[in-house]
């Protein structure tokens, strides 16, 4: 079966259209403000409409719920993606589908999750600075045993330093039902997180052929 593919910290609108027009699963939009793909409201207001074929994922770390509500709404998320010190778990109440992301390696059965709180998915990260996209790779072999561990509880993805050249080895060591890249996905140097088509495409072949 095909491994989906999220290109995370899309902030414009041409980029936003170069992914919907390539056909990848997920776009991420990273809603804080101390990250250099920070998409701010002007750029929101730029979007192309939501896609019944293209996933909107918000990137938040410690959003206030009644600031998270507001950005769902008005950009029309699909899901959302909370960092930082809060628990997964306390979004769960706020009716929005979320991500568990686990970031780093930490000890396999320290991770549980309460049935009724279960996530839509579950993200494997690097532990970084900013809270991802800065093309650190995630333990594989850790990953695959907490993919098998956790796919009882949600699909689960794999981020952290994933790039044209290493993702057929990723897919293939850990089994993900899916990948997240930002920094892999984007052209050299990039000042403010501008995707490459060529690299996106590449990323796209591969996660069809998984």
């Amino acid at each position: 079966m095909a491994v989906r593919l999220k290109i995370c910290g899309v902030c414009t609108a041409v980029d936003y259209a170069l992914c919907t027009r390539l056909g990848v699963d997920s776009i991420g939009l990273n809603l804080w403000p101390g990250s250099k793909r920070f998409l701010a409201d002007a750029d929101a207001a730029a979007l192309p409409p939501a896609s019944r074929d293209v996933e909107r994922v918000g990137v938040f770390v410690d959003a206030a719920p009644e600031h998270i509500i507001a950005r769902a709404r008005a950009l029309s998320l699909d899901l959302i993606q909370p960092h930082g010190d809060r628990p997964a778990f306390a979004y769960a109440r706020l009716g929005i589908p979320y991500t568990w992301v686990i970031r780093g390696t930490p000890e396999l059965d320290a991770l549980e999750a309460a049935p009724a709180q279960r996530p839509t998915r579950i993200l494997l990260d690097a532990a970084v600075d900013g809270f991802g996209g800065a093309g650190r790779r995630t333990d594989w072999a850790w990953a695959r045993r907490a993919r098998d561990r956790l796919s009882a509880i949600a699909p689960v993805w794999l981020a952290g330093g994933l790039n044209p050249e290493n993702a057929a080895e990723a897919i293939a060591t850990v089994g993900p039902a899916g990948i997240d890249v930002a920094t892999g996905a984007e052209r050299d140097g990039a000042r403010r997180g501008e995707k490459d088509p060529a690299r996106v495409s590449a990323l796209l072949e591969l996660c069809r052929r998984a």
